[in-house]
């Protein structure tokens, strides 16, 4: 009765700022719905996404009309070659590129064609020299020429999108090249045998890469190459560990009201006091997560995301949902226990929570940092809560492995919950 009645006061107390409890609702529904939105761009596949590219040809030859076709029909880009009616310089380009305006410009230089032409002429002459039978020297000159075109990229633009931009043109390229000595040989063995042989020019490659995603069941999409698959566990840890800032703030107000000292004149334990507060807003913690998850299952399809797969299911979300829950109110007991004042125990908490969740691989992936920081990034309480979702929505993990894996999680909610007890006893 004393574990139910402290339940009590803490959901009258909750239910007294409706406001309140309903901003720790809403912001992260609103909170998932953004980030999913912003990040869904990357997410996508390269051909659903049309890239324009400024694209002035100061060459007039065959060749440079076929890169801007490779690059037309590479599905990515769409080629620019004109501004309001009127064909585009390379000073109006580079002005275009530096105002945001595009964030891609090429510029072939005149003579291209004839340079690439004279080098792909000898590496041929190379490779049939070596054929002939005779005495002469087989070794043919290279043509001290270095064709380029110009890439300009706005200022702007990360590291990221420069590196996929220089590869898919550099493949582009790649293919035009490989064409071009596989026509010279082509040409050049129909002159001595008097056939042309038949070479299949197709860019598809003799070997296919077939991509898939390492589950632990057979899924029939591929769930992770979505933004909601992976934003949705992700900032629903980082809403569940904001519930120190309310959780901590209460327990600073009673304890500056008072209402520490008159319950602890009753004939109860402080065990009562703060295991009604970890049941009750863990059960907070768990309604965020099931909204959120609800969110990402019928709210995001409506708004042109990826619906949420479940995964491994509903049993295994809901036991995540419990556990995360768990360390995120401990977390929070513990800070409204050591900090004397709302602002000393708000500042820290918000402070904590944005650290635990850079480190911890919510913002930014792990895999992409520093050994070191990958190493700091596992010590993270939010990353712990973070893969266990992960192995729910995307690894498909059965029961035992998630509870296994989600151990941690419990040793830290009993470790702070510990502390806390122990350190009020102490005060």
């Amino acid at each position: 009765m004393k574990l139910v009645a402290s339940i009590t006061k803490e959901w009258l107390l909750l239910l007294r700022d409706k406001g309140g409890l309903g901003i720790l609702f809403l912001m992260p529904m609103v909170l998932v719905i953004v980030m999913a939105v912003v990040q869904d761009a990357p997410f996508r596949d390269y051909q659903e996404q049309k890239i324009p590219v400024l694209f002035v040809n100061q060459d007039s030859g065959e060749i440079s009309e076929a890169i801007m076709l490779a690059i037309q029909d590479g599905k990515t880009f769409v080629v620019v070659d004109s501004l309001n009616g009127m064909p585009i310089d390379s000073a109006q380009l580079a002005m275009s590129i530096n105002s945001g305006d595009f964030q891609i410009g090429i510029i072939v230089k005149k003579g291209l064609g004839d340079e690439l032409k004279q080098i792909v002429d000898a590496q041929v002459e190379g490779m049939l020299a070596g054929l002939m039978p005779t005495n002469e020297p087989t070794e043919v000159e290279k043509p001290n020429l270095e064709p380029y075109i110009t890439l300009l990229l706005d200022p702007t633009t990360k590291h990221t999108f420069r590196s996929s931009i220089r590869s898919a043109i550099k493949q582009f390229l790649s293919e035009l090249e490989g064409r071009m000595i596989i026509d010279g040989l082509s040409d050049r063995l129909a002159e001595m045998t008097g056939k042309r042989p038949e070479v299949d020019l197709s860019s598809n490659g003799i070997v296919q890469l077939r991509e898939k995603t390492a589950t632990g069941k057979i899924m029939a999409t591929d769930v992770a190459n979505n933004s909601t698959q992976h934003n949705v566990p992700a900032w629903t840890v980082f809403a569940m560990f904001f519930i120190v800032i309310p959780l901590a703030g209460n327990m600073v107000r009673e304890r500056t009201a008072g209402t520490i000292t008159r319950l602890r004149t009753m004939p109860t334990s402080m065990f009562h006091f703060y295991a009604g507060k970890l049941l009750s807003y863990s059960a907070v913690g768990l309604l965020q997560a099931l909204l959120m998850i609800s969110v990402g299952f019928w709210l995001m399809p409506s708004i042109g995301l990826a619906k949420l797969d479940l995964g491994s299911g509903f049993f295994p979300l809901l036991y995540v949902a419990v556990v995360a829950g768990f360390a995120a109110t401990s977390y929070g007991l513990l800070v409204g226990t050591i900090f004397k004042t709302l602002h000393q125990a708000a500042i820290f908490g918000i402070v904590s929570v944005v650290i635990m969740a850079a480190l911890g691989g919510i913002w930014v992936p792990l895999y992409i940092m520093s050994d070191t920081m990958i190493f700091v990034g596992h010590l993270s309480p939010m990353n712990w809560a973070m893969e266990a979702f992960n192995d729910v929505f995307l690894r498909g993990e059965n029961m035992s492995q998630i509870i296994f894996n989600s151990a941690k999680l419990w040793t830290f909610g009993v470790v702070c919950f510990s502390a806390s007890l122990i350190f009020e006893n102490n005060r």
